[in-house]
């Protein structure tokens, strides 16, 4: 294993008003004409990047960093829990032994073992690890998805940017308004006869009756009038005519229709929301679309944490990510895919075993643990060193919006790049400015 150990600032010389300063950098500010300009231009950078899309699989509540990826099998009863490590197919790269699937695709991931932000709230947490960004007098930041989804625009039939089976609040597009926000397929995955409910055509409605109808609209000389020079209105047009290529397009149907993948794939991601989930967002970054962010919640173990891992999302989640991994690496698509696993921060090292809790664990954001693999990230390294108890930054923070700098950078968007939203200057992230950092990740990629 390589192990990570860069010198910079520790998490205990890290104050408060570092991070609401890098809050302070954005400012709200937005109007319809703008996103429609922005629309406009949206397009790839001239520079081929690294990475071609971008897979988040983002564990809702908030997954046990001493449970997970860094177990401290030495520290006292009081925090070490009950799960031990095993090595993965990376000498000295340890994980937890409910990751067994996980830990033989260990090349693959690199373990970033000292993130660490300001808020142990899900509101606040989550729009730091989904945006880059600490809020700011009531400004909401884009998530990364709707970032990618404005620089680079539709590539196809399909949405640039989707949620899969929903999006968190935070994976919206904040001030850049509606336009941005991720197609969320709103259906399990999973179930049985699984469709996407914004594809089904209406009952008794065949596709050529529906581009019929759409010839009808667009010939209306009425609407032409009112449509031309009306930017509202063109975004409204703009977004029916995306919406009738989506359902005529044969191309979107496939995309999701996970029938036609063979059984033993579908079972090896495994059979519940989650894996299918995985194997959805690997078929549709397979089909062109640009960003995915897959949700999956359950991981606020304040009570029964341990039984809650073992039992159900430590399986899960061996499954569901091991099988991500190995498929896009087979497929070739692993090396221009960033995948990023992450939750808004990690739980306590210390155990509650108060009646109420029965050994649970609760919010911690001090330091905590989040995965990443692809898209110009090599794997098999641990960046970053917790304490002996897993309770502060020993040595390299990384912060998340060094996270943040190092995907955009391989996905050839500038991260001090600087949107004018109603004459108001919004910095994409705050990396690079006086707000506190510990780098952006050069350990596993080239991002200089």
């Amino acid at each position: 294993m390589l192990h990570i150990d860069m010198e910079s600032r520790r998490q205990h010389g890290i104050g408060r008003r570092d991070f609401v300063r890098a809050g302070a950098l954005s400012t709200f500010g937005l109007t319809m004409a703008d996103l429609l300009r922005a629309r406009a231009e949206a397009r790839p950078n001239d520079a081929e990047p690294k990475a071609k899309a971008c897979i988040v699989l983002w564990m809702s509540g908030g997954p046990s960093h001493l449970d997970t990826f860094d177990l401290k099998p030495d520290a006292p009863s009081t925090h070490r829990g009950t799960f031990n490590p095993i090595e993965t197919n990376v000498p000295g790269m340890q994980i937890c032994e409910h990751l067994p699937k996980l830990a033989q695709q260990g090349d693959k991931f690199s373990i970033l073992n000292t993130m660490t932000h300001p808020s142990p709230s899900h509101d606040i947490a989550s729009h730091i690890m989904l945006t880059g960004n600490v809020p700011a007098r009531g400004t909401i930041s884009p998530s990364y998805g709707s970032v990618v989804f404005r620089e680079w625009g539709y590539q196809g039939s399909l949405p640039p940017y989707i949620a899969v089976p929903s999006g968190h609040r935070y994976a919206a597009a904040g001030f850049m308004g509606g336009t941005y926000k991720p197609f969320a397929i709103g259906s399990d995955p999973n179930a049985n006869g699984f469709q996407v409910r914004s594809l089904r055509l209406p009952a008794g409605m065949t596709v050529d009756r529906l581009n019929n109808r759409r010839k009808w609209l667009e010939g209306l000389d009425s609407l032409k009038q009112r449509l031309d020079g009306d930017e509202e209105l063109e975004v409204l047009d703009g977004f029916y005519k995306r919406s009738y290529d989506m359902i005529a397009a044969p191309e979107a149907s496939k995309a999701f229709d996970l029938s036609g993948e063979d059984d033993k794939l579908r079972t090896r991601y495994g059979r519940n929301t989650l894996g299918q989930s995985c194997l959805l967002a690997r078929r549709l970054v397979e089909s062109g679309v640009s960003f995915v962010h897959v949700d999956r919640g359950g991981w606020d173990t304040h009570s029964k944490n341990f039984e809650t891992l073992q039992n159900t999302r430590l399986p899960e989640l061996d499954q569901a990510f091991s099988a991500l991994l190995e498929d896009l690496d087979q497929r070739g698509m692993l090396e221009s895919t960033i995948v990023l696993w992450m939750g808004e921060f990690g739980r306590t090292p210390t155990i509650d075993y108060a009646p109420r809790w029965q050994g649970g664990r609760h919010h911690y954001s001090k330091v905590f643990s989040s995965v990443i693999a692809g898209g110009g990230f090599s794997g098999g390294h641990v960046v970053g060193t917790s304490t002996d108890k897993g309770e502060e930054v020993k040595d390299r923070p990384v912060l998340p919006w060094d996270v943040g700098a190092s995907m955009f950078t391989l996905l050839g968007i500038p991260y001090d790049k600087t949107y004018v939203e109603r004459d108001r200057n919004i910095r994409l992230l705050p990396y690079g400015t006086s707000v506190v950092s510990g780098g952006m990740l050069k350990e596993l990629a080239d991002v200089s």
